[in-house]
């Protein structure tokens, strides 16, 4: 799908159509990013440069004083991934590989190095939603029908939830194609729907400037950083 100044003007379909909602995978953390920059907007959350342990506060995990949400945003916590299988489809076999099944504190006492350094993290990313539920009280699921959703003209989707029904915050959102796009126009358009500014340009700019070198200059060229998931 090919979108100019807020018009589509192409798009095509491939064992599918305009009406199939399928699992985006990734672009579910990009969905997250934005509910968590939502909520701090909204005073809901703490600023991301607060470590982790304002966050969750229930958890005597001494980690949590040093890795902020700055850091499990940007995908430099420094926590390894223990549940990631080989094959990124073992879950639907073996859901015993599924990050979202674990507990926030299984979650949060994974082995871990300093953070800082880049490194691409399915489970850790996941936090993010537990974050969300424990500041808001809502899934995020829930917060996204109140605040995000209907914004974008989405309604109900498939969002598969986990450990305490918190969805999935790196995986398993299931949009059509329309509506996955919906949310870069959202950040072209400066966090406006319509009249309504369901983001803030702070936080737009702060989503998608560099955060991360990911040490991987040669491949990547200046794709080499990353900003907020």
């Amino acid at each position: 799908i090919v979108i100019h100044q807020g018009e589509i003007v192409s798009e095509n379909y491939y064992n599918s159509n305009e009406s199939s909602a399928i699992n985006v995978w990734s672009v579910t953390k990009s969905f997250i990013s934005t509910l968590v920059g939502q909520a701090v907007d909204m005073g809901m959350l703490y600023d991301p440069d607060s470590t982790a342990s304002y966050f969750f506060p229930d958890f005597d995990i001494s980690f949590l004083d040093t890795v902020t949400m700055h850091n499990i945003l940007s995908m430099s916590s420094g926590y390894t991934d223990p549940f990631i299988p080989e094959d990124p489809f073992t879950f639907f076999f073996d859901p015993s590989q599924w990050w979202a099944l674990n507990s926030t504190e299984t979650l949060l006492s994974m082995d871990h190095s300093d953070p800082g350094t880049f490194f691409y993290n399915n489970s850790a990313c996941h936090l993010n939603s537990h974050a969300l539920y424990y500041g808001t009280g809502m899934t995020p699921s829930d917060f996204a029908d109140l605040y995000l959703f209907p914004y974008l003209g989405i309604y109900n989707p498939i969002w598969e939830p986990g450990y305490l029904n918190i969805n999935d915050g790196s995986a398993m959102l299931n949009l059509t194609l329309r509506e996955m796009v919906k949310l870069g126009q959202l950040y072209l358009q400066n966090g406006y729907s319509g009249d309504n500014q369901i983001l803030s340009t702070e936080w737009i700019e702060r989503a998608t400037k560099s955060q991360v070198n990911t040490g991987e200059d040669e491949e990547y060229g200046e794709l080499n950083y990353y900003g907020y998931l």
